[in-house]
């Protein structure tokens, strides 16, 4: 219970930090004073003489004004420092969510820092062959993935605000492009603006990212400068908040960048009064390599595949991978066309048994719900997921590294999971960027540790146990015999795994393309990709 004395002593304690920030051009000065404050902020706790909440609000100020210093002076200890008094919030019992989740972001950003004195200090040194093969961000695969993980639980939190919601989802964004995951970093800048409109440095990264692609001379162009313009301008719009939350220096760098003027679409729409289409729209989940839309007004729109493929002499012709990436799209289209409808019948039953459904299921009663609706997105997004093994087995066989296509899987193919080295044929990065690390990378994020979570454990539960729907209380995916899920909880893991598998098939054609572009093409002959009728 608070005292008189305890709420007196906090009161002090808030003092203290109004007079730290003043502080912090001096970081040294700086974290000597937080220090103290956050040694009498302990001792206040202990004693209970104060209000729990508010003493761990304090303590997630301390950790981010920590945090900030600490990375100003490039100091690792002292970061560790903040991480340990955010990491002391976000496992706290009496802790709100919104503190939890502003804990995360503050862990996020903490080890963002640390993760990029470790980058200044590893490019300091020369590269070495073996070193092109492990690249840094493989090295450092595990920090990474926990800083993806903590943005994305601080962008989930209905308890932080737009802007801090926004903020999370720029900062995953940059780090997924940085990693060359180019297709999921975009939705993060989109997902960003939708959860704050005046957040100029998504518009702004945005734009980055396609610039990059329109420079590499692959994909849409035309319809990627038009984009890229779109969320230029918008950047430019909106350089003071741009300023406010990412600073000067970044505010300038989108005012250096250029528009294009490209006549280019921004997005091909489709059929307006086409259900499936709309829903395809909504959810990013057109084949195309176009960012927005359909990609084409064409009747077969799905149209994301490669430009070409050199061959030698006494190779197949065409090259076995045409059949693959033939198959790998029909395969996702017919998913797609699984989960829409699937989708589409449980809202049309309002959630109950559709009325085309000619099953007769026994009443469990326990407010389950049987039948083929659930049942067709419990099998989309298995099968969604399956694809990812196939895009495996058609880089070993395209790229020739030699393994038996039963041993292969998504997740074990792309890299050595004890070094990191990235599998050898494949084609190594560029300064680090590239799609090795981009399917390097997604293979190590579907697991229950990853940013895709629910979308390995539900294919799993759904192929060797039984999954079903409930209206009552889900007891999620769990290692029993039976499962129940709630609607949205298997809608939205449809969706996931659907993106996930669409990115995975585009990071391949990436793939493919880069090593295009190390062939000596003048000794070989590319042959386009064939029409298919």
């Amino acid at each position: 219970m608070e005292s008189r004395e305890g709420r007196q002593k906090f009161e002090q304690l808030a003092r203290d930090i109004s007079e730290c920030s003043r502080w912090m051009w001096q970081p040294r000065v700086a974290m000597q004073k937080l220090d103290a404050i956050h040694t009498g902020l302990e001792e206040l706790i202990l004693s209970g003489s104060a209000d729990a909440r508010r003493c761990m609000r304090m303590l997630l100020h301390l950790s981010s004004l920590q945090i900030d210093v600490a990375s100003d002076a490039s100091d690792v200890d002292e970061i560790n420092r903040g991480i340990a008094w955010a990491q002391d919030v976000l496992d706290g019992e009496n802790v709100d969510e919104g503190s939890k989740a502003s804990a995360a972001y503050n862990l996020a950003n903490a080890l963002t820092s640390i993760h990029y004195l470790a980058w200044t200090e590893h490019r300091a040194k020369p590269e070495t062959k073996a070193g092109k093969r492990t690249p840094f961000r493989l090295k450092e695969r595990e920090i990474v993935r926990r800083t993806r993980v903590l943005n994305v639980r601080a962008a989930n939190s209905s308890d932080l605000n737009g802007t801090a919601r926004s903020t999370a989802l720029c900062n995953l964004g940059n780090s997924l492009d940085e990693s060359g995951r180019w297709v999921e970093a975009y939705q993060c800048y989109t997902d960003a603006l939708e959860a704050d409109p005046n957040n100029g440095n998504a518009a702004g990264n945005a734009a980055e990212l396609l610039r990059r692609r329109i420079n590499r001379g692959h994909g849409l162009l035309g319809h990627y400068a038009a984009v890229y313009d779109f969320y230029l301008k918008k950047a430019k719009e909106l350089r003071r908040h741009t300023a406010a939350i990412a600073g000067e220096d970044t505010a300038q760098r989108w005012d250096t960048l250029e528009l294009t003027d490209s006549p280019g679409h921004i997005s091909h729409e489709g059929d307006k009064l086409n259900d499936y289409q709309r829903w395809i729209k909504q959810h990013r989940l057109a084949l195309t390599l176009a960012v927005e839309g359909l990609g084409s007004d064409e009747p077969r729109w799905d149209s994301a595949g490669l430009d070409g493929v050199t061959v030698r002499l006494g190779e197949p012709d065409p090259p076995p991978i045409f059949s693959s990436m033939n198959v790998l799209k029909a395969e996702f289209l017919t998913v797609r066309r699984l989960a829409f409808n699937g989708e589409m019948m449980l809202l049309d039953s309002l959630y109950q048994q559709h009325r085309e459904d000619t099953g007769w299921y026994a009443d469990t009663l326990d407010h389950s719900l049987y039948g083929e609706p659930p049942a067709m997105l419990i099998l989309a997004q298995r099968a969604s997921l399956d694809l990812l093994d196939k895009i495996a087995v058609a880089a070993n066989e395209h790229f020739q590294t030699g393994l038996r296509p039963g041993d292969i899987t998504f997740r074990n193919y792309w890299f050595d999971n004890g070094s990191g080295a990235i599998r050898k044929k494949l084609p190594l990065p560029v300064d680090g960027y590239g799609a090795a690390i981009a399917l390097a990378e997604l293979s190590f994020d579907i697991c229950p540790e990853g940013l895709y979570p629910a979308a390995q454990l539900l294919r799993n539960a759904g192929t060797h146990r039984l999954v079903h729907l409930t209206h009552g209380e889900a007891t999620g995916v769990t290692e029993d015999t039976h499962s129940t899920v709630d609607f949205m909880e298997l809608i939205d893991a449809c969706h996931e795994s659907l993106r996930v598998a669409r990115a995975a098939y585009i990071y391949l054609i990436d793939l493919v393309t880069e090593k295009e572009s190390d062939e000596q093409k003048a000794q070989l002959m590319s042959l386009p990709l064939p029409e298919q009728m």
